[in-house]
């Protein structure tokens, strides 16, 4: 099989079984009481512990091999999937979130260096798309499985995910790999590093604000749904929506270069999720949560894209960069569930939406400034070193 294909196939059952098993931890973390700090506390544990370890994780793999660390890592996620089987206190997901999220900071970082990895920058942009959609049809198709899979017994999502990932496991290990064939770079001269740095830390910064938003939608909403009465069958629906609305953005993202060194689409973007956002503050009816998704979507397909984009562009082994990069989208989960939780318990059930909406503005303030000052330092030349 071609290392592409692979990839794209891994990418998504990766992350069809994270989906899976992510809305049913809530859920079943629900079943033994916990309150909206536990479900925060939960998801900052797994966070912060996928922060940390993909600043060292895209180093290990550039040093002894994508596919080594990713087969490990492999057999690691599944066994953090089968581990929620044996578990009933708060600290028991807590621990096990922790498990699973430096588990996991070993595959995302290997997978996107390698699959950058001899991929000349004129053609970056269509292989990106590629993987971006397989990954969000793993996300769009997840949560409507794992939501039913809930109703039909609590520890079936979990058994789904760990069979999933075994597979995987088995043919990281065992499956044979063709390398991509060396393309010639285009005649075209792409924009300079330094343009592409300017560019990075604006790409970060709005990847920080979309994955703080989608945090405090993952880590909190299962809750707010539920109090609201919704099954956790329509719970999935809606939380697939934010999917499909990621798989039109990466699409279009992947057919058009236009969007690329502009610092206006990734603006726009985020003004559109922080309207997505104040549509939870309000919402109380299905339809209306299912539009707010939709448009908080979009934000993760326009920024997400930028982020990976930016980080790839620069010659030389991409390892430290994506891990950089899914360092950022960690932190963003790891305060928002943090910050949303206490939100939550304090003020009111809806002002983790109001939180993450404000963040989304101030970021938009600060993106603004460094790219009218032009202070930005070329991020791409110093990851590189």
């Amino acid at each position: 099989m071609k290392k592409e294909s692979f990839l794209y196939v891994s990418a998504f059952l990766m992350d069809g079984s994270f989906a899976i098993v992510s809305i049913c931890v809530p859920l079943y973390a629900l079943r033994f009481g916990a309150t909206y700090g536990d479900l925060g506390f939960i998801s900052a544990c797994g966070a912060l512990a996928y922060s940390v370890s993909c600043l060292f994780s895209g180093r290990v793999a550039d040093r002894i091999g994508y596919r080594r660390v990713m087969t490990v890592a492999c057999f690691l996620v599944a066994l953090a999937f089968i581990g929620y089987l044996g578990i009933d206190r708060i600290w028991h997901f807590a621990l096990l979130s922790v498990f699973m999220a430096m588990a996991i900071s070993y595959y995302w970082p290997p997978l996107q260096a390698w699959l950058g990895r001899n991929r000349p920058r004129h053609i970056l942009l269509p292989t990106l798309g590629k993987f971006n959609v397989a990954w969000a049809l793993g996300v769009f198709i997840g949560p409507m499985l794992g939501g039913h899979l809930f109703e039909v017994h609590p520890h079936s999502g979990f058994v789904l995910g760990g069979v999933l990932v075994g597979l995987l496991f088995v043919g990281m290990a065992f499956l044979s790999i063709q390398e991509s064939d060396s393309v010639a770079e285009s005649d075209v001269a792409p924009p300079s590093a330094l343009q592409s740095g300017h560019f990075l830390p604006l790409a970060l910064l709005a990847n920080f604000a979309t994955f703080f938003a989608i945090g405090v939608v993952r880590a909190l909403f299962p809750k707010l749904a539920t109090d609201l009465g919704i099954a956790p069958g329509l719970l999935g629906y809606l939380l697939a929506l934010i999917a499909l609305a990621q798989l039109a953005a990466f699409f279009l993202m992947a057919r058009t270069d236009r969007w690329q060194f502009r610092v206006a689409p990734i603006v726009f973007a985020q003004l559109f999720g922080a309207v997505g956002l104040g549509l939870l503050c309000v919402g109380r009816h299905p339809i209306v949560f299912a539009c707010g998704f939709l448009l908080i979507g979009a934000l993760i397909g326009v920024t997400f894209t930028a982020s990976i984009f930016y980080s790839l562009f620069a010659e030389g082994a991409g390892g430290r960069r994506t891990g950089i990069h899914e360092a950022i989208v960690g932190s963003g989960f790891l305060l928002a569930p943090l910050a949303g939780g206490i939100a939550a318990e304090h003020l009111s059930p809806r002002a983790p939406y109001m939180l993450a909406g404000l963040v989304i503005v101030v970021t938009i303030g600060i993106q603004i400034f460094i790219h009218r000052s032009k202070s930005a330092r070329s991020f791409v030349s110093e990851a590189a070193d």
